[in-house]
């Protein structure tokens, strides 16, 4: 995890170098101190943890692809073997993205025919998913190198057809878990309500559903700001889309809760 953060970093001399091969050599260890520290919620819930925090730095380490100064650092890493541009001028990070997003996504196709039929923690092959995470670490950023070698072409087609499928399908599923997530706390906190008739649970219910309120309406302010400029008429609508339909299922999932406990209201 520290070498795929200290790529842009690798061409700075001295005291930067040094650096980066430093948070390299703790970035294996990161993980499985995760994993350690999460010893009495399960292996499961550690492994989602880890698995986290890969996403995240690979996200990371995407978004500061995109900016001039890391690409020219990452050319000069490379001694100037990959010229990272488009036909029609730079494009910066944008071929960078989808090869740091490309590696990320062939270490879990990988891990994912490994652990084919795997259904329990206490088979044998379910330690590959839940433990190893110094070479795993180690495979992930040699994805990422190996990715840089790859022609230009062939991520420009995988950025114009194969990616959008899949961050479609990755969209899907991530909202598919957020709202599980959602119901599934609401279902707890109502059971805690139930068996204790605790105002803490009751506060903590309605503090929970007032801030994912908040947290969705804040970014879909950012949105506004950040993707949606005079010249982007397509992501105006898709926001705005996105808020009407937001607006619309939270009033039909809030008048049956409003009936529920109102009866009066319904007549």
């Amino acid at each position: 995890m520290g070498a795929l953060l200290s790529l842009p970093l690798m061409a700075v001399p001295s005291m930067a170098t040094l650096l980066s091969f430093g948070a390299s050599c703790c970035g294996a260890a990161t993980c499985s101190m995760v994993c350690s520290a999460c010893g009495k919620c399960g292996n499961s819930v550690a492994t989602r943890i880890a698995y986290a925090l890969i996403l995240l730095v690979n996200s990371i380490v995407a978004w500061i692809m995109l900016t001039p100064w890391a690409i020219e650092k990452l050319q000069h890493l490379m001694l100037d073997y990959v010229k990272i541009n488009c036909p029609n001028g730079e494009c910066y990070g944008w071929l960078a993205v989808h090869r740091i997003n490309f590696a990320l996504g062939i270490f879990h196709l990988i891990l994912a025919g490994l652990l084919f039929g795997v259904a329990s923690s206490k088979e044998p092959r379910a330690a590959i998913q839940n433990g190893y995470w110094g070479p795993k670490v180690i495979v992930w950023v040699a994805f990422v190198v190996m990715s840089f070698l790859i022609p230009d072409e062939f991520f420009m087609f995988w950025g114009n057809y194969i990616a959008l499928i899949g961050a479609m399908l990755f969209l899907l599923l991530g909202l598919i878990l957020l709202v599980d997530l959602a119901h599934g706390w609401a279902e707890y906190c109502l059971a805690q309500i139930e068996d204790t008739d605790s105002k803490l649970w009751r506060t903590v219910l309605i503090g929970s559903t007032l801030g994912m309120y908040a947290a969705s309406l804040a970014m879909t302010i950012v949105q506004y700001i950040f993707f949606a400029g005079p010249s982007c008429s397509m992501n105006q609508a898709v926001i705005t889309i996105n808020l009407l339909f937001w607006i619309i299922i939270s009033v039909i999932s809030v008048n049956p809760t409003i009936q529920e406990h109102n009866p009066k209201a319904a007549r």
